[in-house]
């Protein structure tokens, strides 16, 4: 039997702050529309969903999970999802967007230092009763990154370390504690080297290997679903690194160049065009007006990722 076409999958990429990797969208806005999306979505970073009201479902690629009001979802990068509220509703949602691995380095936890599809295998579900103590780190880790003084810094990176922290052992004691992939998006492999290996070469040999496929199927299936080839892809994702690069850095932009994986720089320069609509330079130059108030660069790079739920 012919398998159905695969919908496109949408990939969101938030640029995090690089001194706290946590982006926080909360607010009336938020409300998730009671019409299915014809698409999926997934993130660079994890994303933890806090519902408030109402009820509805959350669609992954091989399963439907129901949510209700005081539910609480931890979903790790690179896992296709979908939110819709239950008929006749419009369930409120918050949002934090984190780095683990990053929050782990900065504070320098070689122990928790893992690769954050390892802390959670696709999604995981808590409660104020099924997981209280989790379920209130959580919780307080929302509201201090609500606030917008500069000085609750210390208490978001002890939360969203204690946090992890709180994974890592339920990992360890009980690793049915998550949920395990049926059948998981297939390319997910191939995200998470990029990931990790951008600034490396990335054939499409190397790629299609991880994901058990033949390199042929692979680049037609990453098409299919990514609407763009494993290479354009891989230069997208260094681009990216290099927009934090040069907005938190003082580094020249042949070295960020160089650092992302790409040494030649005409070529660079031309994707980066490309990918953002100016140069590196004046992406520099222009990167302090994306900052807020407290100084913290807080924003998603205008061509990737949104700010405002689907209508």
């Amino acid at each position: 039997m012919a398998r159905t076409k695969r919908d496109v999958v949408e990939y969101r990429i938030y640029d995090l702050p690089v001194e706290l990797p946590i982006l926080c969208l909360w607010g009336d806005s938020w409300r998730i529309s009671d019409v299915p999306s014809d698409r999926l979505h997934f993130h660079n970073c994890l994303e933890i969903g806090f519902c408030h009201t109402a009820s509805g479902f959350l669609r992954f690629e091989d399963e439907t999970v129901p949510f209700s009001a005081g539910d609480v979802f931890m979903i790790p990068r690179h896992v296709p999802h979908t939110t819709c509220s239950a008929r006749g509703h419009r369930s409120q949602w918050s949002y934090l967007f984190l780095d683990l691995d990053q929050l782990a380095a900065i504070a320098r936890i070689s122990a928790s230092r893992q690769n954050c599809a390892g802390w959670i295998s696709k999604y995981y579900r808590l409660t104020s009763q099924s997981d209280p103590r989790l379920h209130f780190l959580l919780t307080c880790l929302l509201e201090e990154a609500k606030k917008t003084a500069e000085d609750n810094e210390l208490l978001l990176r002890s939360y969203a370390l204690t946090a992890a922290t709180e994974l890592l052992l339920r990992r360890s004691e009980n690793p049915q504690t998550v949920s395990q992939p049926g059948n998981a998006f297939p390319l997910k492999p191939a995200l998470e080297y990029i990931h990790d290996h951008y600034m490396e070469p990335c054939d499409t040999e190397t790629l299609a290997s991880l994901c058990h496929l033949s390199p042929t199927h692979f680049r037609r299936l990453f098409l299919s679903c990514m609407d763009a080839t494993p290479l354009q892809f891989v230069i997208s994702t260094r681009i990216y690194q290099a927009c934090l690069l040069l907005a938190n850095t003082n580094d020249p932009v042949l070295s960020i160049a160089q650092a992302v994986g790409m040494p030649s720089a005409s070529s660079f320069n031309r994707n980066f065009q490309q990918a953002v609509g100016m140069s590196p330079r004046q992406y520099r130059a222009n990167s302090d007006r994306f900052r807020g108030t407290n100084g913290r660069r807080e924003q998603v790079l205008p061509f990737k990722g949104w700010l405002l739920p689907d209508k």
